[in-house]
């Protein structure tokens, strides 16, 4: 983008006593003006429907209408009606946009803190989504970190814990009746539950788990009969496998008898 020069000053001729050489004024000089003009014309815009071919930068933007630039740059404050980019854009200053923002390719953001997140709403600047590492995606309410998934797909959320802390859900649980034949009332990525016999029930995960190194948890109850317990084979052929779980339940009692209660309960963390 060139401003138009002065090459020749045509008033100091004016001033030249006649019959000086250079009081005349040449064809030359003024084709070298209209040069010069031509070229800075050629590398302005246009104050009407503008159209940009090249890197754009803009200290401060104010479109009305709509616009289409193939790389922006605006370094100040910009209020937008209706803006197509098909190239990079870089905004440093502060954007307004007063309707709907559509982007459809790649769209980057600083990095931002839990007091002030890189993406917020309007009036509530300190509760949003911010980035504090690579790789790692983190939610903030009030100015605090309330949760966020690390760089290893965890999610760790603050939930009483006092700070944000890794959350171990429940990768498997059900509710069965497991007298007579064995009804599931309600569970989560359980297929089904084999029937081994008295007090004795293997639950099929839907979803493997990724080792058999889970802890297991499971209550009983029956309105007919105590409470029992719940106990989990390691005997040859009955290990807890990464699919399955065996596991007996059992009476109270003292006696340890396999019994077939109406209300099991069993749920598996990870």
């Amino acid at each position: 983008m060139s401003n138009y020069t002065q090459t020749t000053n045509f008033a100091t001729k004016d001033a030249l006593a006649s019959g000086n050489p250079l009081k005349v004024v040449k064809g030359t000089e003024i084709n070298v003006e209209f040069a010069n003009i031509a070229t800075a014309v050629a590398t302005k815009a246009d104050t009407v429907s503008p159209t940009f071919t090249g890197t754009v930068t803009i200290p401060t933007l104010a479109v009305t209408g709509t616009s289409t630039i193939p790389t922006l740059a605006v370094t100040g404050t910009s209020t937008i009606s209706t803006l197509a980019v098909t190239g990079t854009s870089t905004m440093t200053g502060a954007v307004s946009v007063g309707t709907t923002l559509g982007v459809t390719g790649v769209t980057t953001v600083q990095a931002g803190t839990a007091a002030l997140p890189a993406i917020t709403t309007t009036g509530d600047t300190n509760t949003g989504i911010f980035f504090p590492a690579a790789d790692t995606i983190a939610f903030s309410e009030g100015g605090v970190e309330a949760m966020r998934i690390d760089s290893s797909g965890n999610l760790l959320f603050n939930s009483g814990y006092g700070s944000v802390a890794t959350a171990f859900g429940v990768r498997a649980w059900v509710n069965f009746n497991g007298t007579g034949t064995v009804a599931i009332r309600g569970s989560g990525n359980v297929t089904s539950i084999t029937d081994n016999g008295t007090g004795d029930y293997t639950v099929n995960f839907t979803t493997a788990m990724p080792d058999a190194n889970y802890s297991t948890v499971g209550t009983t109850g029956s309105p007919a009969a105590a409470h029992g317990i719940v106990t989990f084979f390691a005997g040859t052929g009955t290990a807890t496998t990464t699919s399955t779980i065996r596991f007996a339940t059992v009476t109270a009692n003292g006696s340890s008898t396999q019994f077939d209660y109406v209300n099991v309960c069993l749920a598996v963390f990870r």
